[in-house]
């Protein structure tokens, strides 16, 4: 059931800066992204992944059709299903802001736009402290771990998207008041919003940008707060305390990334919302030990752009993402906490973008085959050496 793979990974991107004052050369570090071991977790049906806690041996995973939480242990042995209805006396509301995540004492921590609430393993509610109806805000929501939450002292923290709200997209104040991420308060319930869109992000352009495209990833180091806003290829460095100091700007080195720079306001439909694969993204940001792990997507080349807008039908639609999927690969750059770029490799084909980073190692869960349909998944162990 266990397995150990090994991907040697080429990283000899090596980059060879001379200056006049020296000849030497700055060259990448070698790394290696290795699969130490993989749990196959029998079920029928889509499973998300949520999280991982190495010190319970418990896998937490999300079953979107059915809409239930489904535990396995690290043998692969479903321990646990439960279902939380919508409307229920205990119930967190219509989905979780993001994934939900295995607390200090072995429970379930699930933030909601209704407020924390905290299930044990069977799913029976420990306790909860709600939003009053009339302070609910829309945030998104999320069923995997490509958003998580955060235990940072005795609040958890967020991103906190809100789509639409008193401004739409094609009008400057909807940027100007954006705020990427949520202080969750488990005593209270209560969410604070915080961190305004950086002055000299690609969302203040004047030009109208996709919802989606803004919402944040973010990693704490100690008293730094790491964040990347969407499609804006930057990494900010703040301080975790308010108000938030801002110590540095740095540009993310992604070969061949396609920035979208937006709409003209006067042409954008205020009320759609959508996305556009065509161009790049930043799926996802954790820390791994001293390092950052981010994963992301180039967008398509000009041709491959033009093509994905001309699809009329459902099998174009099959055979373009057939193509597009063997032809563009998600991408994963490691920098150090410093914003040094150490690395940047392709995915194996078998890992999903949807990962964790817990106790030294990252865990992601199996692609789906797109020939056969499988009764299982698997959750892959993964380290970098």
């Amino acid at each position: 059931m266990k397995s150990r793979i090994f991907f040697l990974l080429s990283l000899l991107i090596a980059a060879a800066c001379s200056s006049p004052e020296s000849n030497q050369e700055n060259v990448l570090p070698d790394l290696e992204l290795q699969i130490q071991d993989s749990i196959r977790v029998d079920y029928i049906g889509l499973l998300n992944l949520m999280d991982v806690s190495p010190n319970q041996k418990k896998i937490l995973l999300f079953d979107p059709q059915k809409m239930q939480f489904v535990i396995s242990d690290f043998e692969g042995k479903i321990t646990s299903e439960f279902k939380k209805e919508r409307d229920a006396p205990d119930g967190f509301g219509f989905y979780p802001m993001a994934a939900g995540k295995f607390n200090d004492s072995g429970n379930i921590d699930i933030v909601s736009p209704q407020g924390v609430f905290e299930y044990d393993f069977e799913g029976n509610l420990i306790s909860s402290s709600k939003v009053p109806r009339d302070e609910q805000l829309p945030f998104s929501g999320r069923f995997d771990a490509m958003k998580e939450i955060q235990f940072v002292d005795d609040k958890i923290l967020l991103s906190g998207l809100i789509a639409r709200g008193e401004f739409n997209k094609t009008e400057p104040e909807f940027y100007d008041n954006f705020l990427q991420l949520v202080w969750a308060d488990p005593a209270t319930g209560k969410f604070q919003q915080f961190l305004h869109l950086d002055s000299a992000s690609i969302f203040q352009n004047n030009m109208s940008h996709e919802p989606g495209t803004l919402s944040a990833n973010f990693a704490v180091n100690g008293d730094q707060l790491f964040v990347i806003t969407g499609s804006d290829p930057f990494l900010n460095i703040h301080e975790i305390d308010s108000p938030y100091q801002k110590r540095a700007r740095i540009p993310l080195d992604l070969p061949d990334y396609k920035l979208n720079t937006g709409e003209d306001p006067k042409k954008a439909d205020p009320q759609a919302i959508s996305f556009d694969p065509s161009f790049g993204i930043i799926n996802k940001m954790t820390k791994l030990d001293n390092m950052l792990f981010i994963s992301y997507e180039n967008g398509y080349d000009d041709l491959d752009a033009l093509a994905y807008q001309e699809i009329k039908s459902q099998d174009e639609w099959r055979e373009f993402n057939e193509r597009i999927g063997k032809k563009y690969k998600t991408h994963f750059l490691i920098l150090d906490l410093e914003g040094n770029k150490l690395a940047d490799f392709e995915s194996p084909d078998q890992l999903n973008k949807v990962f964790v980073s817990r106790e030294g190692s990252l865990w992601f869960i199996s692609k789906p085959n797109p020939d056969v349909e499988e009764d299982f998944v698997k959750v892959y162990k993964v380290d970098i050496n």
